[in-house]
């Protein structure tokens, strides 16, 4: 740390009528880009807009009136107890000077007098970035889990081949296509890593963001229940297959696969140039099906957490 700069002159506030704007300029800074440059080309409406990003949790760092840092968090419910995802950002300028140090008190301080707090704290972060790992292990941060980036290869697309009883739909944004998407979701996912569950009124917060597409969602009926879904996300020229699941009772015919074809065929019918996917870098299952369909590995994002 720069002595002649202390960290009496960070001031951390929370955000005030101008805190989305701020973060906006702060997430386009260049040092930023590796993290959040998805968000400067237009994914941060989403990401603040989700019901598990919590406004009591959004600080903003200043030096000498200046911002130059911000943290946000997402809390998220899970049969275990809740957890927190701290997404942490401070312009190149300005570290070693404590201001990510300051952000992440200010955040742990807040949740601490919460009634009931989350049982555990994660931060994450694209790799490499060394910094990050220093100092999430300063702070008592332990490696916890890998995510990894996949992006298909360029060249056509096979058409999907649906299974035998399966009917797809676009999303018609019914309170049954709701309650179908939500239930499907919850079965897909429950066995998943910290599986953070779903309720009507998350997916409905989701349907209504910037930028959701209802053609972008297909969901699958199998013998008059919803055996799977699709959804993809338009992000300048990137798309995103952003969550693809089968319910267990519909696993092994194929479903997925046909999903995920539908899914690549719709981003490149929107114009996008490149389509990926994240993927929880020890869900194998998964992990094969992307690989037999021509998408592979460019990024690694590593997350690392520490018990409140």
């Amino acid at each position: 740390m720069d002595p002649s700069r202390p960290p009496g002159s960070v001031t951390i506030q929370p955000f005030g009528a101008d805190g989305l704007d701020v973060l906006r300029a702060l997430v386009a800074d260049a040092s930023l880009e590796q993290e959040y440059g998805d968000l400067a080309a237009g994914g941060l409406d989403g990401q603040l807009g989700d019901s598990y990003c919590d406004p009591a949790l959004r600080f903003l760092a200043r030096v000498e009136g200046v911002p130059v840092g911000f943290a946000y968090s997402f809390v998220l419910p899970s049969g275990t107890g809740s957890w927190v995802m701290v997404k942490l950002g401070v312009s190149a300028a300005h570290r070693r000077r404590g201001v990510g140090s300051a952000l992440l008190a200010a955040t742990l301080a807040a949740l601490r007098a919460r009634a009931g707090p989350p049982r555990e704290a994660a931060l994450a972060a694209w790799q490499p970035n060394p910094a990050l790992a220093g100092f999430a292990a300063r702070h008592g941060f332990g490696p916890a889990r890998s995510f990894w980036r996949m992006e298909r290869a360029p060249g056509a697309a096979p058409a999907p081949r649906w299974p035998a009883g399966i009917e797809v739909e676009v999303f018609d944004g019914s309170e049954q296509a709701l309650a179908d998407w939500n239930d499907s979701y919850n079965l897909s996912f429950a066995a998943h890593w910290h599986f953070v569950p779903s309720d009507l009124e998350h997916v409905r917060r989701i349907a209504e963001l910037p930028g959701f597409r209802p053609d972008g969602l297909a969901l699958a009926w199998r013998g008059g229940a919803c055996a799977g879904f699709c959804g993809c996300t338009l992000r300048g020229p990137r798309g995103e297959v952003s969550a693809l699941g089968v319910v267990p009772a519909s696993r092994g015919i194929g479903l997925g696969r046909a999903l995920l074809r539908r899914g690549v065929l719709w981003l490149r019918g929107a114009g996008a140039e490149r389509v990926d996917l994240t993927v929880d870098g020890e869900n194998e299952g998964a992990l094969a099906l992307y690989r037999a369909e021509d998408f592979a590995v460019v990024r690694t994002r590593e997350l690392f957490a520490r018990p409140l």
